[in-house]
């Protein structure tokens, strides 16, 4: 979504349990310009974002990626981000996001051998996020993996978003349920939300991977905007969409293949692995939606082998993460890319139901040769 066409429908609000690293991928892939200052026991530092790309971050004296690392191999702590220009701020980083994020891994674990951190152990940090997107929100609290409650207010109204294991599984608006209560929930531009314990007594009423449930959300709403900028904007998704259904097989793929991330988003659906495939090889496409598709459980395993194929996506880690506990995932593949997490991870994978158990029991093998086979 464009952020100068968003930019009032922002929420802000309480967020716990969750890892630097998740909520850092979140402001760059978002292209929100943040300022997150970070406390852990004594220290403090800050991170700076500014479209989409981390600028500045600090410790006291410490400058730069050094400064940068330091924060994210914190462990637990509060935080608080909020919107912020770039100003007077004098950039001390160069270098894309997602290399940090992998060096901030690498000097983590380094740190860990050391004795001075501990990457097996998951981050938890709690604080306040604002000028943030529900959609984006959503995506933060999927990334998360934890079970818990989205409550958003907004207009003297109020809904929940229920999520549990990276998936969003029920929604609640008035006497609304399910996509039809989500939906409605993410017409909202602005208000308050927070983070709640999760309620187990909630049925599941959403089986849509929360990527797909995004998309349809922003249709309905442009669906719902029913005059001037955002009739027009409807009318061509409207447009794109008779002209796909219309189109021969070839001429889909042809589309996924050139084609703009509006279509993209509507041919990833197709049910045809050749399309699915011609939409990889888009050279317009971004890492965001290669992350989205590396995390959805509705596409062919070739799909999901040529990502792994891909060197450039597989140095992020987010998209090895993806790929190694989607159940689509060819087996050596999957386990392949085991070899590549971290300890924490390979310990959830290791305990989880949702993935192969062929997947499952590698990473507890691996698990058990970090420890030395205790």
């Amino acid at each position: 979504m464009d952020q100068d066409q968003t930019a009032a429908r922002r929420f802000s609000g309480t967020f716990d349990h969750i890892a630097l690293a998740d909520l850092t991928q979140v402001i760059c892939l978002s292209q929100m310009n943040q300022s997150v200052r970070v406390r852990s026991g004594p220290d403090s530092g800050t991170i700076y974002a500014n479209a989409g790309q981390i600028i500045h971050s600090e410790i006291g004296p410490i400058r730069g990626e050094e400064a940068f690392c330091q924060i994210l191999r914190w462990e637990c702590g509060d935080f608080e981000a909020v919107p912020s220009n770039r100003g007077d701020i004098t950039a001390s980083i160069k270098r894309s996001w997602e290399y940090l994020l992998i060096e901030a891994m690498r000097y983590r674990i380094e740190a860990s051998s050391e004795g001075a951190g501990s990457p097996q152990h998951p981050q938890a940090f709690a604080g306040r996020i604002s000028g943030i997107q529900l959609a984006d929100l959503v995506q933060l609290a999927c990334m998360a993996r934890n079970a818990r409650v989205l409550e958003v207010k907004f207009q003297g109204k109020s809904g929940k978003i229920y999520v549990n294991s990276g998936q969003v599984y029920q929604a609640v608006f008035g006497k609304l349920q399910g996509e039809e209560a989500f939906y409605e929930i993410l017409l909202a531009e602005e208000g308050e939300f927070a983070s709640l314990p999760p309620d187990e007594s909630q049925p599941e009423g959403i089986s849509k991977p929360w990527e797909y449930l995004l998309m349809d959300a922003m249709r309905y709403r442009d669906e719902k905007g029913g005059r001037g900028d955002d009739e027009e904007a409807g009318a061509a998704v409207q447009s794109l969409l008779q002209r796909v259904q219309r189109m021969k097989i070839s001429e889909r793929i042809k589309l996924a293949m050139t084609g703009d991330k509006e279509a993209r988003g509507l041919l990833i659906k197709d049910v045809n692995r050749l399309v699915q495939v011609a939409i990889i090889n888009n050279p317009r496409i971004t890492e965001g939606e290669v992350n989205s598709i590396a995390n959805s459980r509705n596409m062919d395993e070739e799909v999901l082998r040529r990502i792994a194929g891909n060197r450039e996506w597989m140095k992020t880690y987010p998209i090895r993460l993806a790929l190694a506990t989607n159940p689509k995932c060819p087996l050596p593949t999957a386990t392949k890319i085991l070899q590549t997490l971290v300890a924490h991870d390979l310990k959830q994978i290791g305990k989880s139901k949702g993935v192969p158990i062929g997947v499952a029991q590698a990473a507890r093998r691996l698990t058990r040769e970090d420890s030395g086979g205790k």
